[in-house]
């Protein structure tokens, strides 16, 4: 009974923010006198979703498309890999370096070799998208996995009880506080990971859109594009708090 009120008031704090946030877009265009060629008004930003909403619906939907199966991949990918790490040392000291150097590697540089094994299209950014949010999910799921009780696991230890079975019953939910902390920071720039990707082989989505935009002084459809790339990577941020919340209900009922 209480969730309705508090999604209603959450609302209500967002679109006074938005209000605010508009408003003072407004202000600062008077008060600067800025040209329109460099800050066009909300208005006409508003106009400009309003008459290329068929083009933002299509190039959003493949952007967030590409951002969503390369997060699943990722923390799949990361999550299996961090259970292996943890498990055999060996294996991670001989294969973090490797993991590393390739997370540095510039994803500018990287998209365009990608590009020429996998072809032009949704499988090169899913791919980009992989290595950006990769890392972050992979490190803090190893520190989760890490941390989990001693004294449950030597429990355990003292039944008898196998590696995975001290994975399953005791490591893998301590580790999922960790785990989310990792999904919330790469869920944040798989979109931009994206887009970056999108700038680079020029497929249909946001990035393009936004670097086309630029090039053909349509500023209104530019900022439209930017305006809806921040606003669907903050809606997917919130959806994996709100995944978090549901999956780790039981933690925060524990007494502190």
């Amino acid at each position: 009974m209480r969730a309705a009120p508090t999604f209603l008031k959450r609302l209500s704090m967002v679109f006074l923010v938005t209000v605010i946030l508009l408003g003072a877009w407004q202000m600062a265009i008077v008060a600067f006198r800025i040209p329109p060629y460099l800050l066009p008004t909300p208005a006409s930003v508003g106009a400009a979703f309003i008459t290329n909403r068929a083009t933002l619906i299509d190039h959003t939907a493949f952007t967030l498309l590409s951002a969503f199966i390369g997060l699943a991949v990722s923390g799949l990918l990361a999550i299996g890999l961090a259970v292996l790490f943890v498990t055999y040392k060996p294996v991670s000291q001989a294969a973090m370096p490797v993991v590393i150097l390739f997370r540095s590697a510039p994803v500018t540089a990287v998209a365009p070799l990608i590009m020429l094994f996998v072809g032009r299209g949704i499988a090169t950014s899913v791919v980009v998208v992989v290595i950006v949010s990769f890392f972050p999910i992979l490190v803090n799921m190893m520190r989760g996995l890490m941390r989990a009780d001693p004294n449950a696991l030597e429990l355990l230890h003292v039944y008898g009880a196998t590696r995975w079975q001290h994975i399953r019953y005791v490591q893998a939910p301590y580790s999922l506080p960790f785990l989310f902390a990792g999904l919330r920071v790469a869920s944040a720039s798989a979109v931009l990971g994206a887009m970056l990707s999108e700038w680079v082989t020029g497929s249909p989505g946001l990035g393009v859109l936004i670097l086309e935009s630029g090039v053909m002084r349509e500023i209104e459809t530019l900022w439209a594009a930017v305006i809806t790339s921040v606003v669907f990577a903050l809606i997917v941020f919130a959806l994996t708090s709100a995944a978090e919340k549901a999956v780790l209900h039981w933690k925060a009922a524990q007494p502190t």
